[in-house]
């Protein structure tokens, strides 16, 4: 008993040390890592400056950028994520068009097959 008592103790400052490095900091609202140097009021406010333009997505991605540090770079990244999101739209949509006219059970089930490709059988 009296080896197990340090240990729970010690168990319990650190488990306690481990939460009160966990709060966010004082003084403001937790920024993730994404969120360093403004960028959340950045993204506001270009969203909001975007509101009434005809295409939204290019007119935010190039405020944010315009704000950037390397703003070749962010406009170059942001492309490519731009060409990742159409290809994987594209897919979604080839995978519904496979599986038109399936509801329920069937339809999830095509749907899986879709994304996973035909199943195997398993070899003996």
């Amino acid at each position: 008993m009296k080896r197990v008592l340090p240990v729970l103790g010690a168990a319990a400052v650190l488990a306690a040390s481990a939460v009160v490095s966990a709060q966010p900091p004082a003084g403001g609202e937790a920024k993730g890592p994404g969120y360093r140097h403004g960028m959340r009021e950045h993204a506001r406010a270009a969203h909001d400056a975007c509101r009434d333009a005809p295409d939204r997505g290019a007119c935010v991605r190039e405020r944010m950028c315009a704000q950037a540090a390397d703003p070749a770079r962010c406009r170059a990244e942001a492309a490519e994520r731009h060409k990742r999101l159409i290809a994987r739209m594209e897919a979604r949509q080839a995978m519904h068009e496979a599986c038109t006219g399936k509801r329920g059970e069937a339809l999830l089930a095509c749907l899986g097959e879709q994304r996973r490709g035909p199943r195997r059988e398993p070899q003996q």
